[in-house]
C-alpha cells in the first residue's frame, strides 16, 4: 500500500452508470487521491504512478455490507489489520462490519475505536452497532447516540432478535432519525442445533437440519413489524425461496424493506457437504440446487439488491473436527467478485454485477457514492471481469483460513484499490 502523488491509469474502461464516460475506454490522472483530469491520452512531465494493465477495468470503489474483524476480542481469528488487507486484495474499498466483538460494538467509543484503526488504512470501516445490549436480545442500546457518532445501522449480527416486542421497539426506534435496522432471519428454536440444510442430503448424511421455514417465518414477522411501524429494514444473508418472494411482495407494497445475499450461496449448494467437509459449513446453510437458482433469479431480477462476503473467520481447532462440532462460517472478502462474476456474467452486464457491491449497498445504506469523474476523490476498483485464474492458498490474507475455494477457478479477477491517495496492487 503505498501513497503516491500522482496515479496515471491508462486505457481503463470505466464501469459507472453514474458517469458520462461510463463503458468508454479513457486514461485517468490521479492527483493527491483527487481524478484531476480523464480523457483519451494523458500525458504527464511529473513523476508518477503509471497501472496498465489488459482489459483493465475501473469502478467506483466496492463496499461490503457484512464483514467480521473480530476485533477486538478474536483476535486469533482475524484483526483490524489483516481484515482490511482482505478487504482491498477483494477489490473492496470499504466494509461494514458486524458488531458482534467482545466486548460487542455497543456504543459510541466501540464505534470510534474502528473508525480510528481505518483513518490510515485504504479501506473505510463503516461499523454497526448492537440493536439490543451486549447482544442478548433483552434492552434496546442507545442508537441515536452511536448513529451521530458513526454508526451506519444496527444489527445483532447473527443473532436473530427472538422477541417481536423487541424488534418491533428497535424499528420504531431508529425511524426517529431515519436510521437502518439490519437483521439476521432465523427463528432459533426451529433451527436449533441444525447443521445441514433439510433436504435429501441431510437424510443422507444424518446430520440435524435445518428447515427453510425457520428464515421463512422470521422474514414474514418482521415484514410485518416493518408495516406496523413504517420503518427501515435490511434483511441479510437470506437463503430461501419463500423469503424472495416475501420480499418481492413487500417492495410492491412500497415498504422500504432490501436485502441481501451471501456470495457463497450462489455457487454452492447442500450437494457439496456430502463428504462432510466443514469448510462448507456455514449459517444459514447452503440450500438445494433449485434455491439456489431462486437466489440467482432473484439478484438478476432485483428483488434482492446486494451481495455480500459474509466473511467469517473460524480459527483451524473449530473447522478441522467433527462436522456437528464445528463452527459454521467462510471467510469470502476476496472472493466475492470472482463468485458473482463466474456466477451471473452470463445473465448480467457487468455494470449491474458491479452495482450489487458498490452503489446498491451504499444506497441501501443513504451514504454517497464515488463517481468517476473530474475533481472527485479517487475512490476505485480495478478489476479485469475475463480474466481466468485460480484461487490458492497463497492468496489468502485472512489469519484464518476456512474456505471451501481453495484451488477453485474464477473468472473475473480484483487488479486492486485507489483510495485516500493509496494505491495497493495484485499480483
Amino acid at each position: 500500500m503505498e501513497n503516491i502523488k500522482h496515479i496515471l491509469i491508462r486505457n481503463a474502461i470505466v464501469i459507472d452508470c453514474q458517469s458520462k464516460y461510463n463503458n468508454q475506454t479513457k486514461d485517468v490522472l490521479i492527483t493527491d487521491g483527487i481524478i484531476e483530469e480523464i480523457s483519451n491520452k494523458i500525458n504527464i512531465d511529473s513523476p508518477f504512478l503509471e497501472i496498465k494493465i489488459p482489459n483493465l477495468h475501473i469502478s467506483p470503489g466496492w463496499i461490503d455490507l457484512h464483514c467480521n474483524l473480530c476485533e477486538p476480542g478474536y483476535e486469533h481469528r482475524e484483526n483490524i489489520k489483516t481484515g482490511l488487507k482482505s478487504a482491498a486484495k477483494g477489490g473492496f474499498t470499504s466494509v461494514v462490519t458486524r458488531p458482534n466483538t467482545n466486548p460487542p460494538i455497543d456504543n459510541k467509543a466501540d464505534l470510534q475505536f474502528l473508525i480510528n484503526r481505518s483513518i490510515n488504512n485504504i479501506v473505510d470501516i463503516y461499523p454497526t452497532g448492537c440493536i439490543t445490549k451486549n447482544l442478548e436480545g433483552k434492552k434496546i442500546t442507545e442508537m441515536y447516540d452511536m448513529f451521530i457518532n458513526g454508526a451506519v445501522a444496527f444489527s445483532d449480527g447473527k443473532r436473530s432478535i427472538e422477541n417481536p416486542m423487541i424488534m418491533n421497539i428497535a424499528l420504531d426506534y431508529v425511524k426517529n432519525f431515519n436510521g437502518l435496522i439490519m437483521a439476521t432471519a432465523m427463528d432459533e428454536n426451529l433451527n436449533k442445533s441444525s447443521q445441514i440444510h433439510e433436504g435429501r442430503i441431510s437424510t443422507l448424511t444424518g446430520l440435524k437440519p435445518s428447515p427453510e421455514i425457520a428464515e421463512d417465518i422470521r422474514v414474514s414477522r418482521d415484514l410485518a413489524i416493518l408495516k406496523y411501524t413504517n420503518s427501515r429494514l435490511h434483511l441479510s444473508t437470506l437463503s430461501t425461496s419463500n423469503s424472495i418472494k416475501s420480499i418481492k411482495i413487500a417492495k410492491q407494497k412500497k415498504l422500504s424493506i432490501s436485502a441481501d445475499v451471501a456470495a457463497h450461496q450462489i455457487i454452492l449448494s447442500d450437494e457439496d457437504l456430502i463428504n462432510f467437509n466443514s469448510n462448507y459449513k456455514v449459517n444459514p446453510p447452503l440450500r438445494d440446487k433449485k434455491t439456489q437458482k431462486a437466489l440467482i433469479k432473484s439478484l438478476i431480477d432485483g428483488t434482492i439488491d446486494a451481495v455480500s462476503s459474509d466473511h467469517s473467520p473460524v480459527e483451524n481447532d473449530l473447522k478441522k473436527c467433527a462436522f456437528q462440532d464445528s463452527e459454521p462460517g467462510i471467510i469470502g472478502l476476496q472472493t466475492v467478485f470472482p463468485i458473482i462474476n463466474t456466477v451471473l456474467k452470463k445473465h448480467m452486464e457487468i455494470n449491474n454485477i458491479i452495482k450489487l457491491i458498490s452503489t446498491n449497498p451504499r444506497n441501501i445504506l443513504k451514504i454517497d457514492s464515488p463517481v468517476i469523474k473530474e475533481q472527485e476523490k479517487a475512490n476505485i476498483t480495478l478489476f479485469d471481469p475475463n480474466k481466468k485464474w485460480t484461487f490458492t492458498k497463497n492468496h489468502i490474507e485472512s489469519i484464518s483460513q476456512n474456505t471451501p475455494f481453495i484451488n477453485y477457478e474464477f473468472t473475473g479477477k480484483v487488479w486492486g484499490v485507489i483510495n485516500k491517495g493509496m494505491v495497493t496492487t495484485n499480483n
